[in-house]
């Protein structure tokens, strides 16, 4: 019988307010700040062929082009070691530099689809298929097709298979991917649900089935949305292939999405997932997946209530969009909130579920 080792010294269900709090803090104020400077700059200069009248309507077009795209850099950077900056012995060096490259990235990336001529219709299948081929090989494949190779070999070859991939797929009838799936994905590794269901599993099957389970959570929240009027089923779909309708006119469900990405990822993890990690898994998983979902429920109604009196509907899109690119860079990039190690209560090594099906040998 294979004896199991228990971590020793880490604490179970701990709670770190000060990390927390200071996470959060540095999360959404730079959220605010950083939205605030890219509204001015694009609103001034830019990224589209926008002219005039169309600048006030399609600003928020460019914001969100621009920082997702950065967004995807950052963790193409994270998941390969942070090469070509995987040298730098200061992370906190290291982590600045990762970010100002990029946003220089991003915005090459972003301006690349007017100067070659695709244009707008071209953003969200470009995103949401390229950020679903990253979810697929890296965060929830774990570099399963790059495994053993070093930073450079990772780097270029998984963004040639993101590119090549979303290029292919683009251009077939499916169109894209579209990414209602990725808060889902957000608050499932943050939380640890998705690892721990699919524990035990080989690459790449452990993230063709999270991928397949996510589609199904996401299908079925587009199910609901569309008793409550957030979701128009009749509504022409996001490309020929995907009969499912679309978001509503009043964009209730495209808050919510932006709301999610800026939340489930960064709150569970700044949290350590108290309360719910004193609840062992599944259930404590479950309960914090639900709960996060319906504070972004909550924090989505509270928004919209403020456009047309506080702000306009496109300058909320940047603002609740914004939030996806801290809340994955203060933790992956500068390790805000993962630098130290935790227990769930019954799990027996921090950040795995590998071994929690493993038979404990009674004493002698």
């Amino acid at each position: 019988m294979q004896k199991v080792q228990f971590a020793e010294g880490i604490e179970v269900a701990p709670l770190r307010l000060g990390t927390a709090f200071s996470g959060a803090a540095w999360i959404y104020g730079l959220t605010i700040a950083s939205c605030a400077l890219v509204n001015i700059i694009v609103t001034h200069f830019p990224i589209g062929p926008w002219e005039g009248a169309e600048i006030a309507k399609q600003f928020w077009l460019d914001n969100v082009t621009w920082q997702i795209f950065a967004a995807g850099w950052a963790c193409l950077f994270a998941v390969c070691s942070f090469w070509p900056f995987d040298k730098m012995e200061n992370p906190l060096t290291r982590g600045i530099y990762v970010v100002i490259a990029s946003w220089v990235l991003g915005w090459i990336t972003a301006k690349s689809i007017y100067v070659t001529g695709l244009g707008a219709d071209w953003v969200f299948p470009l995103v949401g298929t390229s950020w679903f081929f990253l979810a697929f090989f890296c965060f929830n494949g774990e570099n399963w097709i790059v495994q053993g190779l070093k930073p450079a070999r990772q780097f270029f070859i998984l963004l040639i298979l993101i590119g090549g991939l979303t290029f292919v797929l683009t251009h077939t009838d499916v169109g894209w991917i579209p990414a209602w799936w990725f808060p889902f994905n957000l608050v499932g590794a943050g939380t640890g649900t998705l690892a721990y269901l699919t524990r035990g599993m080989r690459q790449p099957e452990k993230s063709v089935t999270q991928m397949s389970l996510l589609f199904l959570v996401a299908g079925a929240v587009i199910w609901a949305s569309m008793g409550l009027g957030f979701w128009d089923a009749d509504a022409e779909g996001v490309a020929a292939f995907w009969n499912m309708g679309a978001i509503g006119a009043g964009n209730e469900w495209l808050v919510f999405f932006m709301v999610g990405t800026s939340i489930n990822f960064a709150l569970p993890v700044l949290f350590h997932n108290w309360p719910f990690s004193h609840i062992p898994m599944p259930w404590g998983g479950i309960l914090a997946c639900c709960f996060y979902l319906v504070l972004d429920v909550v924090v989505t109604m509270v928004l919209l209530a403020g456009v047309g009196s506080l702000y306009s509907q496109e300058t909320l899109l940047t603002y609740a969009y914004m939030g996806v690119n801290w809340s994955l860079v203060i933790p992956l990039v500068f390790g805000v909130g993962l630098s130290k190690p935790y227990l769930w209560r019954g799990q027996r090594t921090p950040g795995s579920w590998e071994d929690v099906d493993e038979t404990v040998p009674s004493a002698a």
